[in-house]
């Protein structure tokens, strides 16, 4: 698992760093597809718990999120007005056997996962846009690393017992104390602008959002009765295994950039 884990992070993390530095349309293709994974595996955990949310709902909405980051994120009434309108053409076309909270459950999927993810696209549309989103992945990894390494060594009480017994409030302490450090430093020297004490309290409420995204997974992995959410990235399970707490930490660092920048330049 070890090997597996090193040569996906030897593979992924330059191909990220790549496709974060061109931005545009690569940036919202590789947004796009990971997306698409990532409704593909909540559909495949809602079929253990039998419900069939309707794929012809699912993808095209992805699709319709990603475009709407892609131009700014300003057409999201758009979108909603859509779903409400699918779920209303599936309970008449899918008639007597369409359930309303399968078209619900596939709108909530598709629109949660791809709109949160879909903030990595508006991050990089920020005048510093390279910065933000790598300073949101170093964030989100930093938490997960220093948690890991902590709870190891110091890990006693349980986080959460019955969704990840293996998470301890030392493990979660110890990746709030790295996210803080990370961005104490990383963060004034990419926005000189923005004061450190704001970085340190920004970030620490940013790792533990991220931390929760992991819980939020857990539950539904749990729920399903399955290890991971899939199997795309060897050693690393599925598009949500990996994806999970930056379905959180994008949205919380882009608003806060985006007040900043309109307040604190």
């Amino acid at each position: 698992m070890l090997w597996k884990r090193m040569i996906s992070a030897m593979i992924g993390i330059p191909l990220a760093v790549a496709v974060i530095y061109y931005g545009g349309w690569i940036m919202t293709l590789a947004v796009g597809l990971l997306a698409m994974g990532g409704v593909y595996e909540y559909r495949q955990m809602l079929l253990q718990l039998e419900t069939d949310p309707p794929a012809w709902i699912s993808y095209p909405l992805v699709i319709a999120v990603v475009l709407t980051a892609h131009y700014g994120g300003q057409q999201v009434s758009w979108i909603l007005t859509a779903a409400g309108l699918t779920m209303l053409a599936h309970l008449v076309f899918a008639y007597p056997d369409g359930k309303p909270q399968e078209s619900a459950a596939a709108i909530t999927g598709a629109l949660t996962i791809t709109w949160l993810m879909g903030h990595l696209i508006l991050l990089r549309q920020l005048p510093a846009g390279v910065e933000a989103v790598l300073l949101t992945f170093l964030i989100t990894w930093s938490t997960d690393t220093g948690a890991y390494f902590v709870g190891r060594a110091l890990g006693k009480r349980p986080l959460a017992a019955k969704l990840s017994p293996k998470k301890t409030l030392e493990g979660s302490m110890g990746g709030l104390i790295a996210a803080a450090l990370v961005g104490a430093y990383v963060g004034p020297l990419w926005f000189p602008h923005i004061p450190l004490p704001l970085w340190i309290g920004v970030t620490l409420l940013v790792s533990a959002l991220g931390q929760f995204g992991d819980l939020a997974e857990s539950a539904l992995k749990r729920l399903a009765g399955v290890k991971d959410s899939g199997n795309l990235i060897p050693g690393h399970g599925g598009v949500l295994d990996r994806f999970d707490s930056i379905l959180w930490t994008a949205p919380s660092t882009y608003y806060f950039l985006l007040f900043c920048e309109r307040f604190l330049q």
